[in-house]
């Protein structure tokens, strides 16, 4: 059987359409959960093997990205998202501004404003893969440069302290678009499960690089 794929909609998403045929290009069968059914309880987050959290602009982001969206994980539905971080989990843009607010890589990280102040749109933009980091969403990849699209306002990365993530993506240091402490691109949870990045590996030109990510969770999830 596929590994299925629950990939969540909030009113703003728009980048589900390309994520889902990503997923469905390396094996996988990926559906949308709308958050206003998950909230009536007309389907469950959980229910899948992988879960996604596309990017757009959630609820519009009129505060800061994510913030609605994170508020809505780790509130009203806390049971459902908290069994979702025992499974593969792949954040992308608002994705992991929204996973972030959710407290799934602790209380010391932060996405913020583009050193820039202004959105940020890199049709080829470099990132290279950590070389100690062992999720399963980077095996086969590590120490490899990769590059795919930069499209964001608001994912200069901050933090006051490690503990409760691990970096998987750095920008090159003369090349670091958003202003990014440390260079970093993406983490991943300390167990690998969940990993977040700003940019958008589903739009990379490159088809080895567009569906490598995507490729790795569906690999993790059969096992």
């Amino acid at each position: 059987m596929k590994p299925t794929v629950n990939v969540l909609y909030l009113p703003g998403t728009n980048c589900q359409a390309e994520t889902m045929r990503a997923f469905r290009q390396v094996g996988a069968d990926p559906r949308m959960v709308f958050v206003a059914d998950a909230l009536a309880g007309r389907a469950r987050l959980d229910d899948a093997d992988i879960v996604c959290l596309p990017g757009g602009f959630s609820f519009g982001d009129p505060i800061a990205a994510g913030t609605l969206g994170g508020l809505l994980l780790r509130t009203r539905l806390r049971d459902q998202f908290d069994a979702c971080l025992k499974r593969p989990m792949i954040c992308i843009c608002n994705g992991f501004q929204i996973a972030l607010r959710a407290g799934c890589f602790g209380s010391n990280v932060a996405l913020t404003t583009n050193s820039s102040g202004t959105f940020t749109n890199k049709p080829q933009q470099r990132h290279r893969v950590a070389s100690a980091n062992d999720s399963p969403w980077l095996a086969g990849l590590q120490g490899t440069v990769l590059e795919f699209p930069c499209a964001h306002g608001e994912g200069r990365f901050i933090y006051t302290a490690p503990g409760g993530w691990e970096v998987a993506l750095q920008y090159s240091a003369d090349d670091n678009p958003d202003g990014s402490a440390g260079d970093i691109a993406g983490i991943t949870a300390n167990d690998g499960l969940v990993f977040g990045l700003m940019n958008h590996p589903e739009r990379a030109v490159d088809p080895a690089v567009r569906l490598a990510f995507f490729a790795n969770g569906t690999s993790a999830a059969r096992f």
